[in-house]
């Protein structure tokens, strides 16, 4: 055991003045980069809640308004790509109590389902599907249990599915930006940048803070979402290490 603790530390000891080294004649630098383009689809975002006497009353009724609303939004549209739903509370109605002997009422249960449209992102389009949903008694917003100051209150949200083609551009980009950054600073000591010596800390959004709705962390099947329908920002930093000549 002694003998491989040696062996190690003789390995560092030489290792550490060559890494030193190469420390010493690099530069690193971050580059950066953002594309603009146009979203690919859209996702409408509403609820259907029901309560009654007992949970599967509320049940019975969450779903009867869930076909409701759902084969009011298709009626006339050729926009709509999928629709799916997935429950997200079980609980009981909010009761605000104004006498004492109201308190010892039978709480009602209530069912909560999102309902998720994916369409065409065309605003006017967009509009009606909305308005087809509130007439079926669909809800806009659930009031979350919690809520943060980057909330999106939006109820459309819009993403990129085709997305490969952006990014690799915005990720030319942001290497070319590290590249002249990198000359820039090389040129201030009087040397030339060579070789790349090291990449990492890479990343690529198009939200810069981690997106919550209604107060919870964004699940949206796109990885690049925003809020205009005019376009979706993707942006890329990478940090990049030269050798200086």
């Amino acid at each position: 055991m002694k003998k491989v603790i040696t062996i190690l530390l003789l390995v560092l000891a030489f290792a550490f003045p060559l890494y030193a080294s190469e420390c010493e004649n690099s530069v690193k630098v971050t580059g950066w980069a953002e594309l603009k383009t146009k979203p690919d689809i859209a996702y409408i975002t509403v609820y259907a809640q029901a309560d009654g006497v007992l949970m599967v009353d509320a049940a019975q009724k969450a779903n009867k308004l869930v076909e409701d609303i759902v084969t009011a939004v298709k009626k006339e549209s050729n926009v709509i790509k999928k629709i799916t739903v997935q429950d997200v509370a079980l609980g009981q109605t909010k009761t605000e109590y104004w006498r004492s002997n109201q308190q010892k009422e039978i709480p009602r249960p209530q069912v909560t389902k999102r309902i998720r449209i994916q369409c065409i992102p065309n605003p006017a389009e967009i509009y009606q599907i909305i308005d087809r949903a509130i007439r079926a008694d669909a809800v806009m917003q659930v009031s979350p249990r919690f809520q943060f100051s980057n909330d999106t209150q939006s109820i459309v949200v819009y993403g990129l599915v085709d997305s490969k083609e952006i990014v690799e551009r915005v990720r030319k980009l942001a290497i070319n930006d590290a590249k002249t950054k990198a000359g820039e600073i090389s040129k201030l000591a009087g040397k030339l940048i060579g070789d790349v010596v090291g990449m990492g800390c890479s990343s690529v959004s198009s939200w810069k803070e981690s997106m919550r709705y209604m107060g919870k962390l964004v699940d949206f099947p796109t990885e690049y979402i925003g809020s205009n329908p005019e376009e979706i920002t993707v942006t890329y930093s990478i940090s990049v290490s030269y050798r200086l000549k």
